[in-house]
């Protein structure tokens, strides 16, 4: 049953922009994402030293949606332990206009904000923000280009 009475910010408007995979070595999924799923990179490799990741998309072209692969930096990394696990799917990053309506929307409804918006290097300076929804897993928004 519907519930629409449900928290919902009914203007804002999401995009999937990619799917975050955690991997232990970047150039080598690269290669095997192009071999078996014909996904080229569309990114260089990025280091970003305040996530302390590696990360690269790819995609079948340049302005889809994509998949980043994300290579924990040594020693600590907010991605190490789920590399430990076996690393594999983390997140789904949606692109939205207003991050900081986004976060408080997720909150509204339950998520908890684990890394509140931050400059990343992979997005040009664009901010990023983290929420877990229990029940949903890990969600990133980055904001829209020309915010």
């Amino acid at each position: 049953m519907r519930n629409d009475g449900a928290l919902r910010i009914k203007t804002m408007r999401m995009k999937l922009h990619h799917v975050g995979i955690v991997v232990d070595s970047i150039h080598k999924q690269a290669e095997r994402y192009q071999q078996f799923l014909g996904l080229s990179p569309v990114s260089a490799v990025v280091t970003d030293s305040t996530q302390r990741v590696n990360v690269q998309f790819l995609a079948e072209k340049a302005g889809e949606t994509s998949i980043e692969l994300i290579e924990p930096l040594p020693g600590e990394s907010p991605v190490r332990k789920a590399l430990e696990k076996g690393g594999g799917l983390n997140h789904l990053c949606f692109e939205v206009k207003d991050i900081e309506e986004a976060v408080r929307g997720a909150e509204a409804n339950g998520a908890i904000c684990v890394r509140t918006p931050v400059p990343a290097a992979a997005f040009d300076g664009r901010r990023i923000a983290f929420v877990y929804f229990r029940g949903m897993g890990l969600i990133e928004f980055v904001e829209a280009e020309g915010k």
